[in-house]
């Protein structure tokens, strides 16, 4: 994941794709005529492209929604939620740097950026191995640890409203297994 910015680029996006908030009334009416008179420039989509498209329009609503509720909130971007909640899950909370980019699926630039405006926040610190000194770590402060409670239930409040009111646990669990087969097949290049 990114900052904030990210995830509003993504919304809009995901939006247009989807015919956003213009797709309502005449205007949206005219605006569909217009896009049916476009060729598409992928040519005729496949299941899998089209699955690929509603996978990232979803992830931006998501997002989009759970950045919302945060900010409404007063609580911090969804990006901090996301680095805080995997360093609380790491062994002693803390994380190796570059394991923190690949489980945020973020740049080490962009960690760098992150990472610096948590620590000044006092959320975490910079901590390096004991062995060999080029090995850093993100490790959670308490300050973080308290935030990361105050944010957790309104994290879960939306991804209960996305989720749990439309799919049941099996098919949440089935989703998942699907996308973990996907992702692990991008990965591995194969």
């Amino acid at each position: 994941m990114a900052d904030s910015s990210t995830f509003t680029a993504e919304r809009t996006i995901g939006e247009a794709a989807a015919g956003g908030t213009a797709s309502r009334g005449a205007a949206g009416v005219a605006a569909r005529g217009a896009a049916a008179a476009r060729p598409n420039p992928l040519g005729t989509c496949s299941p899998h492209h089209e699955a690929w498209r509603s996978l990232a329009r979803t992830h931006a609503a998501v997002s989009g929604r759970m950045q919302e509720a945060l900010a409404a909130a007063e609580l911090p971007p969804l990006a901090w939620f996301e680095m805080l909640a995997a360093i609380a899950a790491a062994d002693g909370e803390r994380m190796k740097m570059g394991d923190l980019a690949e489980a945020l699926v973020i740049t080490r630039g962009g960690l760098t950026k992150l990472v610096d405006r948590l620590v000044k926040a006092g959320l975490i610190e910079r901590t390096f191995c004991e062995t060999d000194r080029r090995v850093s770590y993100a490790t959670l402060l308490p300050a973080g640890a308290e935030l990361l409670e105050e944010m957790v239930p309104v994290v879960s409040g939306e991804l209960e409203l996305a989720f749990a009111a439309r799919l049941s646990e099996t098919q949440a669990d089935e989703l998942r297994a699907t996308l973990d087969t996907v992702r692990g097949t991008a990965c591995s290049g194969e």
